[in-house]
């Protein structure tokens, strides 16, 4: 890799890193241990107290990687100013890092409100697909292609709902964890105190309830784009089916984890392990997204439609 690539990559990494510091933020219930921001107890260092130092890893490792994000911006806008994909892609980068920043300070001053935590993690995903996509656009280059065929276009319409519905699961997972009804549910494929989803039981188990559905929709869309990729394309890049065989087995591991985390009573360890590989699984989507759509001009083993950097915005 080039230095500008693994700069992106490792942005990209790094914030899968910190959203999974995160979930171990919200899982050892330390989001008030330090209940002032930016300071810790009004002080730089935190005190010598398990909550109050984990909220201070977390911000500590969100300001490292505030600067990786600044930085991987500004180094693709600098090389790639004249590219309408590029800034389609990155200016919105650094005001959704500064609005992430101000809902971690909202977090807090307000004693983590549901609904804001949720958001708090949906603006660290949106962040996460731009770079993401940064990086995917590191590696296809400015002398991208169009693939340009109808198997493609399918593609596209199949991973662009499989990001959408995967998405909606991390969310209200996030808000699952928020409301404590991940606990509205003792037991898994079933549940003990809600057999019967959104009759039986209350509010608890129907939030419970609603997240165990929509990772089933998730199972089922994640299906779909493999077999699409594997079944249906006449010839698909080895990286596409690579991506492919990837989702089915990250997913399949999700699930698991999912199924863990009542089996171990809810540890700290599974409820983390369930945010990290549903970070991941999205992260992948979006990159696969992409490559539904581009492919690097020097891979001339098929024809395609060349897009270059005058014409980007038009093609994408």
């Amino acid at each position: 890799m080039t230095r500008v690539q693994t700069l992106h990559v490792t942005t990209v990494l790094a914030t899968l890193l910190l959203i999974t510091i995160g979930a171990v933020v919200r899982t050892t219930e330390s989001g008030l241990g330090c209940p002032d921001w930016p300071l810790c107890h009004g002080n730089l260092i935190p005190p010598a107290e398990k909550t109050a130092i984990i909220e201070w890893s977390h911000r500590t490792v969100a300001s490292i990687v505030g600067l990786l994000i600044v930085a991987s911006t500004v180094v693709a806008l600098k090389a790639h100013r004249n590219d309408r994909l590029v800034l389609w892609i990155t200016l919105p980068v650094l005001p959704l890092l500064a609005v992430q920043a101000w809902l971690g300070k909202i977090t807090v001053e307000r004693e983590l409100p549901p609904e804001i935590v949720a958001i708090h993690l949906s603006t660290a995903l949106i962040l996460l697909a731009l770079l993401a996509l940064i990086a995917a656009y590191s590696f296809i280059g400015t002398d991208r292609a169009l693939w340009g065929d109808q198997d493609h276009d399918g593609l596209l319409r199949v991973s662009i709902l499989a990001v959408v519905v995967t998405g909606a699961v991390l969310v209200i997972g996030s808000y699952v964890v928020a409301t404590n009804a991940g606990y509205g549910c003792s037991s898994w494929p079933g549940c003990t105190q809600a057999q019967i989803p959104f009759v039986d039981g209350a509010r608890l188990q129907h939030i419970h309830w609603l997240h165990r559905i929509t990772v089933v929709l998730g199972a089922a869309v994640i299906a779909l784009l493999a077999y699409f990729v594997l079944s249906e394309m006449r010839d698909p890049d080895p990286l596409l089916r690579k991506a492919a065989h990837s989702l089915i087995g990250l997913y399949a591991v999700q699930i698991l984890v999912g199924a863990l985390n009542p089996w171990t009573d809810f540890s700290v360890a599974a409820q983390v392990a369930h945010l990290a590989v549903g970070s991941a699984i999205w992260a992948l989507l979006v990159v696969t997204t992409f490559a539904s759509q581009y492919r690097p001009e020097t891979d001339l083993s098929r024809p395609a439609h060349r897009t270059t950097r005058g014409r980007t915005g038009a093609s994408a």
